[in-house]
């Protein structure tokens, strides 16, 4: 995957976004619905949202776990083009319980 595009901004300021995320279950032929919370600071630049919107989508029909799948946006938006300090928390429901993955 790609990390979305950056736009350059003069505030230091801590972003959250927030937006539904699915990916396929890479256990069970299941597709998994849930909530992704990303938070960061910018540093000189910050993520474009309709962009960051578009990347989460890509995630729809890979098969993923949701740690691997967490781990993975962080890795990817962390330090990238001025992003820093990225958290990422997904919630999930599956399998008969409430999930969540957080990074730190």
């Amino acid at each position: 995957m790609t990390a979305p595009a950056t736009f350059p901004t003069e505030a230091a300021v801590r972003m959250t976004a927030s937006a539904p995320i699915r990916h396929m279950c890479p256990v069970v032929q299941e597709v998994d619905n849930g909530t992704i919370t990303i938070a960061w600071v910018t540093d000189g630049w910050t993520l474009e949202l309709h962009k960051l919107r578009a990347y989460l989508g890509t995630f729809q029909d890979r098969e993923i776990s949701h740690e691997d799948l967490t781990d993975e946006i962080r890795a990817e938006l962390n330090g990238h083009h001025g992003i820093n300090n990225v958290t990422v928390n997904t919630t999930w429901d599956t399998a008969g319980m409430d999930i969540q993955c957080s990074t730190w």
